[in-house]
This record gives C-alpha cells, sequence and structure tokens, in this order.
C-alpha cells in the first residue's frame, strides 16, 4: 500500500491536496504507484534490497538472475485515497513475500510410501550416483547386503528418496528434519528517499491543480 504523510508545515499543500475533487486525487495515485512499481521492478533489475545492497546469491551458486518472473507479474491498483502494488495470484503473492521478508522451512526427509512416488522415479543418473556412493539394499536371500542395480533403484526409489539417500551417503545430511532458510530479499517498496520525493511531488501537484 502507497501512504502519503503529511507534516504541519505542509497544511495548506495538504489541504488543497484534500480539496481536489477525486478523479483528480486518483490520477494523481495512479501516477506515484507506477513510479514505485517501476522502482520495485528496477531492484529485481539490479538485484538489490531497499537499503541498496546486493541480494545473498543462490545456495547452489548459480549466477542466473533471481525473482525476474515476479516481475512480469507485479500489478498496480488505485483509488482517490490509496493506491498498491499486488500480485493477482495468492500463490505468487506468497513467494513473493517469503523472498521479501525471509523465511525459515522445516524441510523432512521422503517417506517410503506411496505418495513419494508423485515425484517421478529415480532417475538412472541417480541411480549411477547412488552406486558410486555404495548404497547397497538387503539380500533377497541370506545375510548382509548387496550392491543395488540400476533397475532396482529406478524401479524401487522415488528422485526424492534417491536424493535424500545420497545427500546421507555423501554426510550431507543424516536428519529426518533440518531447516533451510530463506535470506530475505526485499524488493517491493519505497526508500526513505523515494517516499519523500513522492511526498513533494504530491504536494506540490496538489498546489498546481487547486
Amino acid at each position: 500500500m502507497l501512504n502519503v504523510k503529511f507534516d504541519e508545515g505542509q497544511s495548506k499543500e495538504q489541504l488543497a491536496f484534500l480539496q481536489l475533487k477525486p478523479n483528480k486525487r486518483r490520477n494523481l495515485m495512479r501516477g506515484l504507484i507506477r513510479s514505485a512499481n517501476r522502482s520495485s521492478k528496477g531492484r529485481i533489475t539490479q538485484q538489490k534490497d531497499l537499503t541498496g545492497k546486493t541480494w545473498k546469491g543462490r545456495a547452489n551458486g548459480k549466477k542466473k538472475k533471481m525473482l525476474t518472473k515476479l516481475k512480469r507479474r507485479m500489478k498496480v491498483r488505485y483509488g482517490p485515497n490509496s493506491a498498491s502494488v499486488y500480485f493477482k495470484d495468492s500463490r505468487t503473492g506468497k513467494i513473493a513475500r517469503a523472498q521479501q521478508e525471509g523465511i525459515s522451512i522445516t524441510a523432512q526427509a521422503p517417506k517410503n510410501n506411496g505418495d513419494q512416488r508423485k515425484d517421478g522415479l529415480a532417475t538412472r543418473n541417480q541411480a549411477r550416483a547412488l552406486i558410486a556412493a555404495g548404497y547397497k539394499i538387503p539380500r533377497g536371500k541370506g545375510k548382509g547386503a548387496k550392491r543395488a542395480s540400476i533397475k532396482w533403484i529406478t524401479e524401487h526409489l522415488s528422485k526424492n528418496q534417491a536424493g535424500f539417500l545420497l545427500r546421507d551417503l555423501k554426510g550431507g545430511s543424516s536428519k529426518s528434519k533440518w531447516q533451510i532458510d530463506l535470506p530475505a530479499r526485499s524488493f517491493m517498496g519505497q526508500t526513505a528517499s523515494e517516499q519523500k520525493e513522492q511526498q513533494s511531488f504530491i504536494l506540490n501537484k496538489a498546489m498546481q491543480v487547486a
């Protein structure tokens, strides 16, 4: 939401704004929120937060730009008294908020049941990696374990299960639950200088129109 605040030293300009007809105020709010939207999209392009600092990079080390798809889904709405940047799709809005504020997620190792098959069966590459890491399965008869075959892995393990087992064998995780921290990457909103600039704009414009 775009909030415009006034101080006592600008009472004349504030009164001029309040005396404008609703359609005039609406036009002013339209220009302001479009400007705020451009600034927010610009931060995504620059990969910088509201303080001007570069966002923390991806956990996997990839250099590909982040949140670029959000730019195409940012919409604006405005009226005579308020304006806001929003996402029409609630799911996208939740993703944007998680990125804006940061979030901690508790991840859990996949269970060995049919529901885990929804993500698809393990790939041959995963099977080869598991075999190379020393993955074994119980023998059908007798004691001990034997090396799993590519066929067995791709027919009995899901992608999630194979990924978790591979991380476990490589020492990446031995827990059934672990915490994933998504860093805050703020982009929506206005900096203090942007707010001051827009406040001056709306008051000066109001005086011209009044």
